[in-house]
């Protein structure tokens, strides 16, 4: 019996392990703060150095949007982003503040890829990528006195 669990810990760690060194996306063996990339913000930053004042484009598929988003922010992915871009090519175009946008999580690619269809379309400043999307902004909701 204990040869026996002695053996399926041993598979498990060794599967373990393999996900971890082999898969693209793989979760961290412990909690670390990364830091920032080029094109990414946090919400500290957005608090801190503009104190909530941005343009806030939601990347996630029209039904997340609907179920829940940010207030004030536009709709703007990559399944209607072109009919998107058009509704609002003339805000974006006069915008004076930082533009954040964000998707469901850490790992979703959704946000970048609109940033990179949207400095292809509009020539932009000021463009960043929400680190940890939906769910850090949700947190930071939660975390807040009320």
């Amino acid at each position: 019996m204990i040869r026996q669990a002695a053996i399926l810990i041993l598979l498990s760690v060794v599967c373990a392990s393999a996900t971890h060194f082999f898969h693209p996306r793989a979760p961290a063996w412990y909690l670390v703060e990364e830091k920032l990339a080029e094109d990414e913000v946090s919400m500290a930053v957005i608090e801190q150095k503009w104190k909530g004042d941005v343009f806030w484009i939601d990347a996630r598929i029209s039904s997340q949007y609907e179920a829940g988003h940010v207030p004030g922010a536009v709709s703007l992915n990559e399944q209607n982003f072109n009919q998107s871009l058009f509704d609002q090519i003339t805000t974006l175009q006069d915008l004076k503040k930082p533009l954040v946008i964000y998707c469901d999580s850490q790992k979703c690619d959704a946000s970048r890829n609109v940033r990179k269809h949207l400095l292809e379309s509009i020539p932009l400043e000021n463009v960043f990528v929400l680190k940890g999307g939906w769910q850090a902004w949700q947190q930071s909701r939660e975390q807040k006195p009320r």
